[in-house]
């Protein structure tokens, strides 16, 4: 079962109106900051060129693909 498909079957066993409509307006308050945090993103999207994303890309790989020390 999906995670939508979880959702939905737990939304469907509330019989609670009020719990209903508190659920729908968070949904419409996470609706609206997905919206808010993609234009945010795409801001950034193409501002770097390719030599400078690969030269980040590596960096990335050197400093945070490897476990200093035991776990």
């Amino acid at each position: 079962m999906t995670v939508k498909q979880q959702l939905i079957a737990e939304i469907e066993e509330i019989d609670n109106p009020i719990a209903l409509v508190q659920l729908f307006e968070m949904m419409q308050l996470l609706k609206q900051n997905i919206a808010k945090i993609s234009k945010v993103l795409s801001r950034f999207a193409g501002c770097l060129n390719d030599a400078d994303a690969q030269e980040m890309k590596n960096i990335i790989s050197n400093e945070f693909n490897k476990i200093e020390g035991e776990w």
